[in-house]
């Protein structure tokens, strides 16, 4: 018994192994086609989740998710979360921000607040959710004049792409009652500002400072700005300013959804800082930091404040100024040199140009303030301005000085008149604020400080490093 059953059991296991044997073998005759099942089950597993990715998200995500914080660097910063629904049913208005902020400063005090406020107004955005600069692809030498600023000043600066004229065709372009009104030159500049509010205005973005290629500024940008910020606020309050209508979704500052009708001013309570948004863009759709020239409107509308960095001697219509800098209800500006654009700014300029193309960019910005359809500030002097090149340097007979208006491009011939190389010696500079820029002014322009910064010489030994015609060398 004992025998049988020790083979019994040994046939039992025989069995078993046999089974097992049969079954690879049944797998690697049929290998291929379970490879093949395997890739279609985890391509569809992609799809699927793919698919419904939105939803899934939606389900973990709470009302506590962080909004884009000007200027920051993570990928939660690409555009504004949705409003939280709590906002959205209190009705928005004045403190829509302050109801809607996360947790993280309900423990700090108003002058913790501030302080964190001015200090974000003066970091390497200046407070903004980016810098953008327009430049056409040939101007590489407004593009070193940019980096060299922004490596000597500690901004952070992205590039946006011109539009070119062989990028312009009429198809494409928005209807206008002024038919040739507009040169091909003034067309691609008008689309390359619209390239960056469609952008802003298809992801609801953070405010974002524009600026003109051959944009200059002073070399201490950031503690300007950073001074300038609490007393921004201070304007704000002082106008009673409520915030703007913005008709995106879930706003709580919609005034349709509402039923508020559209302010300017109101006198109700205090306008808190905020860090997430040190210049407090839901009040404004623009604001303008680098005009060429400003009209009278709304100049009474105003707050001057002292700053140090401001050279004594403006005249602010009529007013003798000392070392002082005024924010002020904008009455319509010439030139975009740098401005900070909302996204219901955006939206607007976006929509205006879309409906009638009648006029350059800066202009168009100029009606739209003039009409008051957009709520839009400035500062007077204004910190950025435009550069050009000294004159007698030959630059001017390339036509370097405006991508507009400069002319026809060609090399500097070689007869050319060119006194202007003496200054360069002298003040290891070839770069000065244009003319029609006459009420800049800066205590260091950061590119006539360049030399000095970046070298670490001072301007006359410039010339120890240029050819000498005497010698040849």
């Amino acid at each position: 018994m004992l025998l049988g059953e020790q083979t019994g059991t040994a046939g039992h296991f025989s069995t078993i192994s046999s089974s097992i044997s049969a079954i690879i073998a049944h797998w690697r005759s049929y290998r291929h086609i379970h490879r093949i099942a395997l890739v279609i089950f985890v391509l569809l597993t992609i799809f699927v989740l793919e698919r419904y990715r939105s939803a899934l998200a939606s389900t973990f995500q709470t009302s506590t998710d962080p909004i884009a914080v000007p200027g920051g660097n993570s990928a939660q910063d690409n555009h504004y979360e949705p409003y939280p629904e709590a906002a959205a049913n209190q009705g928005g208005g004045k403190h829509g921000a302050e109801e809607s902020k996360s947790g993280k400063y309900q423990q700090m005090t108003p002058e913790q607040l501030l302080e964190l406020s001015q200090k974000n107004a003066g970091n390497s955005t200046l407070g903004f959710h980016a810098i953008k600069y327009i430049n056409m692809k040939a101007r590489y030498d407004r593009e070193d004049a940019m980096a060299l600023q922004a490596y000597m000043s500690g901004l952070k600066i992205e590039d946006s792409p011109a539009v070119e004229a062989d990028m312009i065709d009429p198809v494409g372009m928005p209807p206008t009652h002024r038919p040739g009104r507009l040169r091909i030159g003034e067309k691609g500049c008008w689309r390359a500002h619209a390239n960056i509010w469609s952008e802003m205005t298809r992801h609801r973005l953070p405010p974002i400072l524009i600026l003109e290629s051959d944009a200059a500024w002073d070399l201490n940008i950031r503690d300007i700005m950073s001074r300038l910020n609490t007393h921004f606020i201070d304007f704000l309050n002082q106008i009673n300013s409520t915030a703007v209508h913005d008709p995106s979704y879930q706003s709580p500052n919609n005034h349709h959804h509402h039923h508020k009708s559209p302010p300017s001013y109101s006198d109700t309570g205090p306008i808190q800082p905020n860090p997430d948004d040190p210049w407090l863009s839901e009040h404004w759709d623009l604001f303008s930091i680098g005009q060429c020239f400003e009209y009278s409107q709304d100049r009474e509308i105003k707050l001057v404040y002292d700053d140090e960095s401001v050279p004594p001697g403006k005249e602010y219509w009529g007013k003798k100024m000392g070392k002082e800098r005024v924010i002020r209800k904008s009455g319509g500006i010439t030139c975009t040199t740098a401005y900070a654009i909302s996204h219901t700014g955006a939206a607007k300029l976006l929509l205006r140009s879309a409906l009638d193309l009648d006029n350059p960019v800066d202009l168009l910005i100029r009606r739209m303030v003039m009409s008051r359809d957009l709520v839009a500030y400035s500062l007077f002097p204004p910190v950025m301005a435009q550069w050009e090149y000294i004159k007698g340097i030959g630059m001017t007979e390339r036509g370097a000085q405006s991508d507009i208006n400069g002319g026809k491009h060609r090399d500097t011939p070689e007869d050319a008149d060119m006194p202007g190389w003496k200054d360069v010696q002298e003040k290891a500079s070839i770069w000065q604020t244009k003319g029609h820029h006459h009420d800049v002014g800066f205590e260091k322009m950061a590119l006539k400080e360049a030399w000095t910064e970046i070298m670490g010489k001072e301007p006359e030994k410039l010339g120890e490093s240029l050819w000498n015609p005497q010698t040849g060398d």
